[in-house]
């Protein structure tokens, strides 16, 4: 391990740093791929990825990550493929022009020695970035966790050392926040097994479920009124009259789509979808409004600063 590497930072000068889902599945999944493709009896590979997400001020997002190409030299130093890095990141501007890449992360139980290296290196794309390490022993060894999440957070900050400038690591804190839609998919994750089945079914699973059934028995019954319906027609069975008095009795209370009230409901609905989707509109108008007025504000402070240099 790279001894004195790493201290604990005073979380109160610590940023307001949070982390979703979505980065701790992506690291384990990464992981898990990387394992299962080793050869058996290999030593446990060790992942490296990117993080990405958003920073305002002192709060930083940290919403995603993907895999980063690695190169092994002499000495066994790890080094990262920056081209291949900066075209993926261009690749996700397109998609997520807020995200930028904010940190870095492997699957380490600490800061080991080489780590300060790589990161070195990949402050040219970013010069404050964070490291993630998530550390996949515990787990490995059958010991079930510790109810913690294995995943600590550095930083990286420059002292004094023998009167030398040094940079090393400072762990920093955070927080797991995820929106609706990270839930439901966390939720669902949570219990598929490692064949690929479930263990238990899910809210959403068996909110598609109990649907799937209703409609499948009501297509079932449906289609046997209609047989009925066709053997009686053809002559094939016959009449009984307090069956067809049913069929007709269930027929009647199918709305007509003629009525008044099928027209006013129908409007209310279309209506509200328009509503909905002018809502959509206003709310991306005024998302590149305050674009444009961050820009403009970024743009005079610096006039102002430049008017009172000189």
């Amino acid at each position: 391990k790279y001894q004195g590497s790493a201290r604990r930072r005073d979380p109160a000068m610590a940023n307001e740093t949070t982390l979703h889902p979505l980065v701790i599945i992506n690291i384990s999944d990464h992981f898990t791929r990387m394992r299962a493709n080793s050869a058996p009896g290999a030593a446990v590979p060790r992942v490296y990825g990117a993080v990405l997400g958003e920073q305002v001020g002192r709060r930083v997002e940290l919403a995603t990550s993907f895999e980063m190409k690695m190169t092994v030299g002499p000495g066994g130093v790890v080094s990262a493929d920056l081209t291949y890095l900066r075209d993926r990141l261009e690749q996700y501007k397109k998609t997520f022009p807020r995200f930028d890449m904010l940190g870095w992360y492997s699957t380490a139980g600490a800061v080991l020695e080489g780590d300060m290296a790589l990161h070195q290196q990949l402050c040219e794309l970013n010069e404050s970035l964070l490291y993630l390490a998530l550390d996949p022993a515990p787990l490995l060894c059958g010991g079930g966790g510790t109810g913690e999440l294995p995943i600590a957070l550095f930083e990286s900050e420059v002292a004094v050392v023998n009167d030398m400038p040094t940079m090393r690591f400072a762990k920093i804190g955070y927080k797991v926040d995820s929106i609706e839609s990270e839930r439901i998919a966390v939720e669902h994750v949570a219990h598929i097994l490692p064949s690929g089945e479930s263990n238990q079914s899910s809210a959403f699973s068996q909110s598609l479920g109990g649907m799937h059934t209703a409609l499948q028995m009501l297509h079932e019954r449906i289609d046997i009124i209609c047989r009925y319906l066709a053997e009686v027609q053809a002559g094939l069975v016959p009449f009984d009259h307090e069956t067809l008095r049913l069929v007709k009795s269930l027929c009647s209370r199918l709305p007509a789509l003629d009525s008044t009230a099928f027209h006013a409901e129908f409007l209310q609905d279309h209506n509200n979808t328009l509503l909905v989707a002018q809502l959509a509109a206003i709310t991306k108008g005024t998302a590149l409004t305050n674009d444009i007025i961050d820009k403009f504000n970024v743009a005079y402070d610096k006039h102002s600063r430049r008017r009172g240099i000189f």
